[in-house]
């Protein structure tokens, strides 16, 4: 078995992100993300606004649909941040995430609580 096979290992990371944009600009954000990062878009960016029905806080979770997994994004614009997961078959490199974040002028947090890389084996017995 090829030990690189899609679907073999889950690289994931979160990250937390300081800084507000305007709604239509964290979308730019995640589809710069994917392009440096190297993944491909599959479909359409799904987006929810809250609250809902008075329900939820203050902001937006768009998930970005690639072929190697997915990249979602939770806005909190009342905290002025948001928390980026990014979640691939395949590995990449956190330091290229940061400079988009910082092209878009948001601080990108590296304490240890509010940040992690992670990568994922579904095949170990």
């Amino acid at each position: 078995m090829d030990d690189l096979a899609l679907g073999r290992r889950m690289h994931c990371a979160g990250i937390v992100l300081h800084g507000e944009l305007a709604p239509e600009v964290w979308v730019d954000l995640l589809h710069e993300i994917a392009s440096a990062i190297g993944m491909s878009q599959v479909g359409n960016i799904a987006i929810w606004t809250y609250p809902v029905d008075g329900k939820g806080g203050t902001g937006q979770t768009l998930v970005l649909p690639i072929t190697e997994s997915f990249l979602a994004l939770d806005t909190w614009s009342d905290h002025r941040g948001a928390y980026l997961l990014v979640c691939s078959c395949r590995s990449y490199a956190t330091a290229d995430i940061d400079e988009v974040a910082k092209r878009f002028d948001l601080r990108v947090e590296v304490k240890d609580d509010q940040r992690f890389y992670r990568e994922l084996n579904l095949n170990r017995a």
